[in-house]
């Protein structure tokens, strides 16, 4: 505190209160006898900025140090000491200037330590209350430090699930098409190459556009051409305004992998799948058509989108019942975005 810009003021001020408790309420003197106003005046102000100079000076000098006794004990203790000296000599010195009752005397001594004793333990407990305030905030900071770093290591941990989960379920694929078309295989190799590129592009990020978002799950949906031909059909219905608005990326890869996962579809009986948009939420709903013998699952899908969506303090519906499967899955604005969340976000998309 002592080293405050400011804390100068604080001296003058407490040194013009004490001035004013002792002139008109009659307060603790310096002297067996009065003073002039004035002459009070200075003396009280020189004491005060005296003994706010020497806690100052003593802070410096303990600064940095490592002390077997607390820094706030250890700088009371020599400043008590100090404080016993600025008395002696302050005694003396009103008396080389002002003479008379005002000499050295044991009961001027006295008064005048009485005094600056006072200045002294008010100063350090202002001091004490600063320390610690200071402290309470550097533990707020580590703490909410602390608490973030926690929250991107658990996303970290989400956002690479997405790569092994996505990875090995399409090597089976491509292996069989392998030994069927190998120019099919090339070009699903291709398209696979690009959209395990975008994953890898947005491991990091926690949020991207809906436009960005739809592309890539054109891209995926030309994968599920290639493996399933005509027994999925897909239609998507989004208004434009639902482009500007963002959401975690390969969400919808996830879902709609969970569709083909848990549904049976031949071109005979394709399977439907609508994503449709009203500017808030995204809707991705398909007529439920069970699979006898369902692939085994990880439950990392669901899980992890309503993990991502967690992290964004909001969450996901799910409406599963006998005829249909919906999931939705609400849009992101940019306002709603705290400041470092909008630079990534802004970042990412450059």
């Amino acid at each position: 505190m002592f080293s405050h810009r400011y804390s100068h003021w604080f001296a003058g001020i407490l040194g013009s209160y004490s001035f004013l408790n002792i002139y008109f309420l009659d307060g603790d003197r310096l002297f067996a006898v009065a003073i002039e106003p004035f002459a009070l005046f200075i003396l009280i102000l020189a004491l005060t900025f005296s003994v706010w100079g020497l806690n100052r000076l003593i802070e410096k000098r303990i600064a940095g140090h490592d002390l077997s006794t607390h820094p706030l004990i250890f700088q009371f203790g020599i400043s008590v000491v100090g404080v016993l000296v600025l008395s002696f000599i302050s005694s003396h010195a009103t008396g080389l200037i002002l003479s008379g009752p005002y000499s050295f005397t044991w009961q001027n001594f006295l008064l005048t330590t009485a005094f600056t004793s006072r200045i002294n333990l008010f100063l350090n407990c202002i001091n004490a209350i600063y320390f610690f305030n200071q402290k309470l905030h550097e533990k707020a900071f580590e703490s909410e430090k602390l608490k973030t770093l926690t929250i991107e290591a658990k996303l970290e941990s989400v956002n690479s699930q997405l790569n092994p989960h996505f990875f090995f379920n399409n090597l089976s694929t491509l292996s069989v098409l392998i030994h069927q078309d190998i120019h099919l295989a090339d070009e699903y190799l291709q398209k696979l190459s690009e959209i395990y590129r975008y994953i890898l592009k947005n491991k990091g990020n926690e949020l991207i556009s809906l436009a960005e978002e739809i592309d890539f799950l054109k891209k995926y949906l030309e994968l599920l051409t290639i493996r399933f031909e005509d027994s999925l059909r897909f239609s998507l219905d989004l208004k434009n305004p639902s482009f500007e608005k963002l959401i975690p990326p390969a969400v919808l890869q996830l879902l709609v992998e969970n569709v083909v996962k848990h549904n049976f579809f031949t071109k005979k009986k394709p399977l439907e799948v609508s994503i449709t948009s009203d500017g808030f939420f995204l809707k991705i709903q398909n007529k439920k058509q069970p699979k006898t013998v369902v692939d085994f699952s990880s439950g990392i899908g669901l899980q992890n989108i309503s993990d991502r969506y967690r992290f964004l303090n909001s969450s996901i519906r799910i409406e599963d019942e006998p005829g249909h499967f919906l999931v939705e899955l609400p849009l992101i604005d940019d306002k709603t975005l705290t400041s470092s969340r909008r630079r990534a976000t802004s970042t990412s998309t450059n």
